[in-house]
């Protein structure tokens, strides 16, 4: 039984919930089995310090990049038509949210 299946006999709605809920039972055992803190990761990086936490960022990261290429390669994903790709998006409004952000996560503390 494939997806297309499970959609139509469940609705998109219950089996989007199902794999989300699938997925994050599976990263977050993943993540609470391996210790894996991204908060720290940050502090040694900023701090200039490899350690463990730094080294499974990066071991996450590029686990993440290089199944998303995977399966782009294997046509799995279509990304022509991603919002992100296909719009044409404005510097400036980047930009300035980037700085929003950034600014808001200083007076965070986060």
């Amino acid at each position: 039984m494939d997806i297309e299946q499970l959609v139509d006999h469940f609705g998109a709605g219950t089996v989007l919930f199902i794999i989300a809920l699938a997925v994050g039972i599976l990263f977050g055992g993943a993540a609470q089995h391996s210790r894996f803190c991204l908060r720290s990761a940050a502090i040694e990086f900023s701090e200039r310090r490899w350690g463990v936490s730094i080294a499974t960022w990066f071991v996450a990261f590029g686990a993440a990049v290089a199944s998303v290429q995977f399966l782009i390669a294997a046509e799995y994903f279509d990304v022509s038509e991603a919002r992100q790709i296909a719009a044409t998006g404005s510097l400036s409004g980047a930009i300035i949210g980037g700085l929003l952000f950034g600014s808001g996560m200083i007076l965070a503390r986060g």
